[in-house]
């Protein structure tokens, strides 16, 4: 088995129930391990960490209840890796005889639907600097491959012990990160020994070779970023493959003219500072219109549109370096429908792609005038300091403190969370009476291309800091039930809805590409359909 390309993720199959056994398996023991000494003085070498030792616990409010996570190391099986999660209800809703685990779900793969999450599939290993991400496995028939010691759709005060099955790290990786919701764990070690027993149901329990053949898809899955500068003339989208920046036409050109405007010298600055960032490569520019006017004339006009920019980019960038491509596809892809004044002026636009390695960071604008908070039409959102926080509402009978006191940089990412502690109310309510810090139905940057995954979405704040907005990383999953359009998701909790008992907090957490310099930062999900706007101010990042 290999680990999935950008590519080979576009042919995944896979989703559905949890695969519900998975045996006890061994790897080899290290041969230079605690018994052996070091050639230096014959020191006695540190030990590997006992895959029974619980080496992380963390702590969750949700389903109106409290769980808590108990973690083991990741434990090496040849190409597999298995991960060992004991969960325990802490406190279960009045009445209720558990905890229901619906903030554990996330999409895994697309055999079944676009509009399907697997169960526990939002435990996700990250690799170091948010290079991939790897997914729980999947046999052929989209189940995951894992094994609980009872059954796994309800937590109890009874300790579940949950074992998933990822593809290994590469040789040599000793930790790795771990994505829970509420939480995201940055070192979790990586061992070769044997899985720990599972415990729990006998008829559980079979041959780690059986479970393993059922193993069709272990996802490894490249993570892509995406910074906007705020007047909207830049977005720039950034992956290990490829480098892609949207320039606004209507800030390059006048209207049906491809002469680049006077006004344009600073997009077209900030786009060459991007693309100057990586070793070299062919650059694509590609002129695009909206649907006035005749196919044929907007065809021209994006051909000439193309070449103009990649005229004006010949002066800024070393051509001998940077191969420029200028084409004219008219409007024949919009980014989204051409129904709106607004949406037609998203549509004329010029994109630059750029298929290189990237050799150094690109720093964002961090000075400039952040835009002024949009409470939304009808005046709901609410701007406050992050470690403040404000109140409200949900209903009369819920109600919320949410605060961010500060975000996290680690291991060249941001890792950014959102409290909610309820203070006051009665009862466990339902589904409309549950906090929601989702983004909405609309999280568009990637235009028509990204099919069903609208609906999530889930937590995904952008992170404001000078003129620039930076979004949560991304992946590309698959290719979506909609013909010609491709599934992403988030880095981030899949969900941005739960419920909390008096007292307890709700956590969510997104992780971003680091920004190297800031010293702070607003967090921001911007008015959108379905979503209440906040924006949390002056969040101190610490080290």
């Amino acid at each position: 088995m290999t680990g999935w390309t950008r590519r080979r993720a576009l042919a995944a199959a896979g989703a559905a129930a949890m695969l519900p056994v998975l045996a006890a398996c061994t790897g080899g023991e290290d041969e230079a391990g605690a018994e052996g000494a070091s050639d230096q003085g014959g020191e006695q070498a540190e030990p590997a960490p006992d895959p029974e030792e619980v080496v992380e616990t963390r702590a969750l409010a949700s389903g109106y209840g409290e769980v808590e996570l108990a973690l083991h190391p990741l434990v090496r099986s040849g190409e597999h890796c298995v991960l060992t999660v004991d969960v325990t209800a802490l406190s279960v809703p009045e009445g209720e005889s558990g905890v229901t685990p619906s903030r554990f779900a996330a999409d895994v793969s697309l055999h079944r639907s676009s509009a399907t999450a697997e169960p526990w599939g939002a435990l996700r290993l990250v690799d170091a600097g948010g290079a991939a991400i790897r997914l729980v496995a999947t046999t052929a028939d989209g189940r995951v491959v894992a094994r609980a010691s009872a059954d796994p759709e309800e937590i109890t005060v009874e300790t579940l012990r949950l074992q998933l099955v990822y593809a290994a790290p590469e040789d040599g990786v000793e930790t790795i990160g771990l994505l829970l919701p509420g939480w995201f764990v940055e070192a979790l070690p990586v061992i070769e020994a044997e899985v720990p027993e599972l415990g729990g149901e006998p008829e559980r329990d079979v041959p780690l070779d059986e479970l393993l053949g059922h193993v069709e898809q272990a996802p490894v899955i490249p993570l892509e970023g995406y910074a906007r500068r705020l007047e909207g003339s830049v977005q720039t989208i950034e992956s290990s493959e490829e480098l892609e920046i949207r320039l606004a036409g209507d800030v390059l050109f006048d209207s049906s003219s491809y002469e680049i405007d006077g006004r344009a010298d600073r997009v077209l600055d900030a786009a060459a500072a991007s693309i100057g960032a990586y070793e070299g490569g062919v650059v694509t520019v590609i002129g695009h219109t909206d649907d006035v006017g005749g196919d044929a004339d907007n065809q021209t006009l994006s051909e000439q549109r193309a070449a103009a920019v990649a005229e004006a980019l010949s002066s800024r960038l070393d051509t001998s370096v940077y191969e420029l491509r200028p084409e004219g596809r008219g409007e024949s892809e919009p980014l989204v429908p051409n129904d709106s004044a607004g949406n037609r002026q998203l549509n004329r636009r010029v994109t630059l792609t750029l298929t290189a390695q990237k050799t150094t960071e690109i720093e964002v604008e961090t000075d400039g005038q952040t835009l002024d908070f949009d409470p939304g039409p009808l005046g709901q959102g609410v701007e406050a300091p992050g470690p403040e926080g404000f109140d409200r509402a949900v209903d009369p009978e819920h109600e919320y403190r949410f605060s961010s006191p500060s975000a996290r940089r680690v291991d060249g990412l941001l890792e950014v969370t959102v409290l909610a502690e309820r203070i006051d109310g009665e009862g466990a309510g339902g589904y409309n009476k549950t906090v929601n810090v989702a983004a909405g139905g609309v999280f568009s940057y990637r235009g028509l291309s990204t099919g069903h995954s609208a609906k999530h979405v889930g937590f995904a704040p952008r992170l404001l800091v000078g003129a620039t907005a930076t979004y949560p990383l991304d992946y590309l999953l698959g290719e979506s039930t909609t013909e010609g359009s491709l599934e992403w998701r988030i880095v981030s909790d899949p969900s941005g809805r739960d419920g909390a008992a008096v007292g307890d907090t709700l956590r969510f957490v997104a992780l971003y590409r680091d920004i190297p310099g800031a010293e702070t930062l607003d967090i921001e999900q911007p008015y959108v359909l379905g979503a209440v706007p906040f924006r949390f101010t002056d969040i101190p990042i610490e080290e």
